[in-house]
């Protein structure tokens, strides 16, 4: 049985009993999605969902609708999308999407082993739509699960030398201290905001992407902190120079795993390579802590490369209806808005 929803809330309990019994990520849970459509959301929300014996929810995908368009509920803060399918197989959801013959269907950050990308893309085609895909990020990942020597040994000498070096010449301008909290003491408003000054204080703050740089995307990231910290998945790491915080992570820890969100580091600072000294701590503490990998999220850019060599492919999945509209899309998104226009015009349009 297919049911469509408009609102995260009357689903909230059964989607997340949902999400436990598959091991979902914190990204598939109903108090990310309902954060992020707060801040993000633009269009219907449309929760395409199916249940089995006795009414009970096997299955859930969130989108949004938008000018007879359906897409995931997704942007650049989106770590990873798929459905949520009690079975492992999504084909009844995505066949509930496509009941309502949408011009496309866009889903974006996701894994193509993983529900929803393998059924998108067959059943699609066999109902005539046409169908893009590309890869739009590759996150590197860390395998925390083997020993901590093991990994050290594997790392560039030089870059720990200068770690090292760089350790001691920030010890001896006072005392350093390596804090990560969930934020359950209480001062979780605090923290927030002394983190989001740091990750705002360099570059991010200057090109207008940092988390302070908007107030939809502070909202959300304080809203996600919270619902985090309340299930114990926050975790906020600091180094500090006398007390005084200059560096800076956003994360979260959920089901044996590290997923890193933001971080920030105050330039002044810069010369000691604060970033690349809470990286060596944070995944550290990984190993300790016996977790089974350490999520870089994001692209793979060359700091995270020093740490990771294996990535994780984020794709983006388009399929376009076999429909006048549906060609006038594809012609955009496939060779450009110029055919698109040629299109229209051989379509009387």
């Amino acid at each position: 049985m297919i049911e469509t929803h408009e609102s995260v809330g009357a689903l909230a309990g059964e989607w997340d009993d949902l999400v436990e019994r598959t091991s979902g990520l914190p990204w598939l849970r109903p108090g990310w999605i309902d954060a992020w459509w707060r801040a993000f959301g633009d269009g219907s929300l449309r929760i395409v969902v199916t249940r089995g014996e006795e009414g009970r929810l096997t299955g859930v995908l969130p989108l949004l609708e938008r000018r007879g368009s359906v897409q995931s509920t997704t942007n650049w803060h989106t770590p990873e999308f798929g459905a949520v399918a009690a079975s492992g197989d999504a084909s009844e959801l995505i066949e509930g999407v496509l009941s309502s013959r949408p011009r496309r269907i866009a889903l974006s950050w996701l894994d193509e082993a993983k529900p929803g990308y393998p059924e998108c893309a067959r059943l699609a085609r066999a109902h005539g739509y046409r169908l893009l895909a590309r890869t739009i990020e590759r996150s590197p990942y860390i395998d925390t699960s083997m020993e901590w020597e093991g990994y050290e040994a594997g790392l560039n000498g030089k870059l720990l030398r200068e770690l090292r070096r760089r350790r001691r010449r920030l010890e001896s301008r006072g005392e350093l201290a390596f804090e990560v909290t969930g934020g359950e003491e209480g001062e979780l408003d605090e923290l927030l905001a002394e983190g989001f000054r740091i990750e705002a204080s360099g570059w991010k703050g200057e090109r207008g992407l940092a988390i302070d740089s908007q107030p939809t995307t502070r909202d959300f990231y304080r809203e996600v902190a919270g619902w985090a910290a309340a299930r114990g998945w926050l975790r906020l790491a600091f180094l500090r120079l006398d007390g005084k915080a200059f560096a800076f992570d956003f994360a979260l820890e959920a089901n044996g795993i590290h997923y890193l969100l933001k971080t920030g580091y105050d330039p002044a600072f810069r010369t000691e390579a604060p970033g690349q000294l809470l990286r060596y701590l944070m995944i550290r503490r990984a190993f300790e802590e016996g977790l089974d990998a350490y999520e870089f999220l994001g692209a793979d850019e060359p700091w995270k490369l020093e740490w990771a060599d294996t990535v994780r492919e984020r794709r983006l999945l388009q399929a376009f209806a076999p429909t006048p509209a549906g060609l006038v899309d594809w012609a955009a998104f496939a060779v450009g808005r110029p055919l698109a226009k040629r299109v229209l015009g051989l379509l009387g349009r």
